[in-house]
């Protein structure tokens, strides 16, 4: 009886103790962003309404995001996006991988192009507004890291977005570790970086010098939608968290999870 006992016990504790260590190596989400967060020194945020968990951080100087969202479309499943500024504000482009496609990820009518490297195009469907300037992007091979990403992403993908002055790379994946995140952060600055050094050709400039200047806007996101606001803005009162005045409900107030605020004014948009 007491040898029973013991191995009952013995096993009991066993048992526990594994119990407690798949716990705490287990993959979380939410906790592998709370890290990140640490990590880059940054801002965790979690959203009521739509219901998504974000980090803020500083990335060689650019704000940056990582965001989970829900489901899209008919994707079924977590996404993962990554966001921060690109230089170029004019600029709107596409990348989708051919073998997933995911049409209602975007809402641009693009025409597709050829970017005139061979297997990029037999992997990936590009769409851009300047084919010259997206041509000149592929020919760098500064989205390379793309055939990282979706090995990163198995069985997901990863897509690019570019326009309004911002980078896109939305993930069909979330993930569980820190690590994991980290190495995203790292593949996606591989995009986003080199891209300081494009010089457009003669021919781009002066179409680029003959059109209206942009105004030079702070391109800040709007925390109910995550789409940018560039005019119309508001912000909450509390903390300031900006949003589309569409978006602003003053049912709900404020979506973030650490703030209550219930009322908004209008947002300087303009540096």
């Amino acid at each position: 009886m007491t040898i029973f006992l013991l191995i009952t016990v013995t096993t009991l504790l066993t048992i526990g103790v594994l119990w407690a260590v798949g716990v705490r190596f287990r993959s979380d989400p939410i906790q592998a962003m709370h890290a990140i967060a640490q990590m880059y020194d940054g801002k965790f945020t979690q959203t009521k309404n739509p219901e998504q968990t974000a980090v803020s951080f500083d990335l060689h100087g650019q704000p940056a995001m990582l965001r989970i969202k829900p489901p899209v479309g008919y994707a079924g499943r977590y996404l993962t996006e990554f966001r921060t500024t690109w230089p170029e504000p004019r600029l709107r482009l596409q990348i989708q991988p051919r073998k997933t496609l995911r049409p209602d990820f975007f809402y641009d009518e693009s025409p597709t192009i050829e970017s005139g490297d061979v297997d990029f195009d037999a992997k990936y469907r590009l769409y851009a507004e300047q084919p010259e300037t997206a041509r000149n992007l592929i020919a760098a091979q500064l989205f390379s890291a793309l055939d990282e990403l979706n090995h990163l992403t198995r069985p997901g993908a990863a897509y690019v977005e570019i326009h309004d002055g911002f980078l896109f790379v939305t993930l069909e994946k979330t993930f569980g570790y820190a690590e994991q995140l980290e190495v995203l952060v790292a593949w996606c600055c591989e995009i986003r970086i080199p891209s300081t050094t494009i010089t457009p050709n003669d021919e781009q400039a002066q179409s680029a010098a003959n059109e209206t200047k942009v105004p030079d806007t702070m391109r800040t996101i709007c925390n109910a939608c995550g789409d940018v606001v560039k005019e119309d803005g508001v912000s909450c009162t509390d903390c300031g968290a900006i949003y589309h005045r569409r978006c602003w409900d003053p049912k709900v107030g404020c979506v973030l999870y650490s703030c209550e605020g219930t009322k908004a004014t209008e947002a300087s948009l303009t540096n």
